[in-house]
């Protein structure tokens, strides 16, 4: 569930930006930054970019509240993948070889961190373990 939870995060981040180049690329080829700022709340496309990051980060939260970072957070390199491949299809940007190379090594990562996960169960918070409960003595008075 917890990693269901932390795809959709990286698949609304992903189409985040593909909704916020989209949108930007509408303000002609080098728009003054208040006018990129202003667009947030002008451009439909900017502003969907914007939620869909949001609503990202809601998810991504919940998703590490329930992983530990060192494995929820690597796995976030998907996106440069998912980007990407939607930078091309839908922008109709360029993708030479030598990057395809690099996200094919991403991806190869992706896999070896997925692999790498073992559900922990009712594991001791941080320091618990290594904490020696002793009963306290009763109070005299």
């Amino acid at each position: 569930m917890a990693l269901g939870i932390l795809i959709l995060a990286i698949c609304l981040g992903a189409t985040g930006q593909i909704l916020l180049k989209s949108g930007l690329s509408q303000l002609g080829g080098h728009p003054p930054p208040l006018m990129v700022i202003r667009s947030i709340v002008t451009n439909i496309r900017v502003f969907g970019g914007f939620c869909c990051y949001a609503v990202s980060s809601l998810f991504y939260i919940v998703a590490l509240s329930r992983l530990p970072l060192s494995y929820a957070y690597p796995l976030i390199a998907m996106s440069y993948v998912i980007v990407t491949f939607l930078s091309w299809r839908y922008l109709g940007e360029h993708v030479p070889g030598l990057r395809l190379l690099g996200l094919a090594i991403i991806m190869a990562g992706v896999v070896v961190m997925a692999l790498s996960y073992r559900p922990q169960s009712a594991k001791p918070e941080t320091g618990e373990a290594l904490m020696v409960k002793t009963p306290l003595p009763p109070s005299g008075g």
